[in-house]
C-alpha cells in the first residue's frame, strides 16, 4: 500500500494514526521500528517528518474494522445542504462541490471536518485522497473504501487526474495567458498555466491548470506574481472578502471508465 502526502506533517506515526483511523498507534509504531513502514522507501522513525510529495510505503496487511458509527447528528437543513452538493457517487468514490469555510480533515483546531459531515450523511467511512484549502470551494473526491483510495491516490501520484481551477483577481496580468514558474520557501518548483476568461460580472478572471502540486500553490503563485486572488487572507492580509478560488473541473479514467465533472457558472465560488 502506498500513500502520497499532499501537505507537511510533523510525525509519521501521528499522521498514519489519523489516516488509518482504526489501527492502534502502538501497532503503527512497532511496524515503523521493524521497517515495515517507510518514507520514500527509506528507513524511517516514528517522529520522522513528512513533506508534500513524499510517499509512504506500507509492507503490512492491515485488518480494518469496517463497522461505521458516527457521533455527529445532522439537522434536516444540514442534510439537505450537504446532499445538494453531491455531484456524483458510485460504490467507489464520491464527488462533491465543497462548501467554503470547512476544513476537509480534522486537526488541532478542527474538531468536526467536512469528511465527518459526509460520513454522517452517507453512514459510511470515507477516505481522503486529496484536499482543498478551508476557504477554497469546488470539486473534490472522497474514496468510499480503502482499495478505491489506493487506486485514486495512485492516479494522483502519476498526475492522471486533471484538475482545473478558476480564480478572480483585482487586476490583470500583462499577458492574457501563459506559464507561472516560481519557487516556494522550501525551494520547491511551482508551475501552473493560466488563461484569462470572462465569467459573469468578473473581468479579472483566470482558468488555471496546475502542472505541479504544492501546498497553497495557486494562491502563492498569484501573490508572487503581483496579482493576488481576491479574498486571499493568507498572502494578502488586507483582503476582507471571501476567497475567489474554486476547483471547477476533474477529469480522469478510473477502472477503464472516463469521468469528467464540471461546475456550472452558477456554482463557482459558492
Amino acid at each position: 500500500m502506498q500513500i502520497k502526502i499532499d501537505q507537511s506533517y510533523r510525525r509519521l506515526d501521528k499522521f498514519l494514526f489519523q489516516h488509518l483511523e482504526s489501527i492502534p498507534l502502538s501497532l503503527i509504531q512497532r511496524l515503523i521500528r521493524k521497517y515495515k513502514i517507510k518514507i520514500n522507501n527509506k528507513k524511517s522513525k516514528a517522529n520522522s517528518s513528512l513533506n508534500k510529495g513524499d510517499i509512504i510505503y506500507l509492507y503490512y496487511n492491515f485488518e480494518f474494522n469496517n463497522d461505521f458509527q458516527s457521533s455527529i447528528k445532522l439537522s434536516k437543513d444540514s442534510k439537505d445542504q450537504f446532499t445538494q452538493r453531491i455531484i456524483y457517487q458510485n460504490q467507489d468514490f464520491l464527488i462533491i462541490n465543497k462548501l467554503k469555510g470547512l476544513s476537509v480533515q480534522r486537526g488541532s483546531k478542527v474538531n468536526i471536518s467536512l469528511k465527518d459531515y459526509y460520513e454522517s450523511l452517507l453512514n459510511t467511512n470515507l477516505y481522503i485522497v486529496h484536499r482543498l484549502d478551508k476557504d477554497t470551494t469546488g470539486l473534490m473526491i472522497f474514496a468510499k473504501n480503502r482499495l478505491a483510495a489506493s487506486k485514486i491516490s495512485k492516479l494522483l501520484l502519476n498526475n492522471k487526474i486533471h484538475k482545473f481551477y478558476i480564480a478572480a483577481t483585482n487586476k490583470l496580468f500583462k499577458k492574457p495567458s501563459g506559464l507561472l514558474n516560481n519557487t516556494n520557501a522550501e525551494n520547491k518548483n511551482l508551475k501552473l498555466l493560466f488563461r484569462r476568461i470572462y465569467l459573469n460580472n468578473l473581468t479579472n478572471t483566470y482558468l488555471i491548470k496546475l502542472l505541479t502540486g504544492k501546498k497553497h500553490q495557486i494562491r502563492l503563485q498569484f501573490f508572487l506574481n503581483d496579482n493576488p486572488i481576491i479574498g486571499d487572507r493568507k498572502f494578502n492580509i488586507k483582503s476582507k472578502s471571501d476567497l475567489q478560488l474554486s476547483s471547477i473541473s476533474l477529469i480522469f479514467v478510473y477502472e477503464g471508465k472516463f469521468y469528467k465533472f464540471k461546475l456550472g457558472l452558477n456554482q463557482i465560488f459558492q
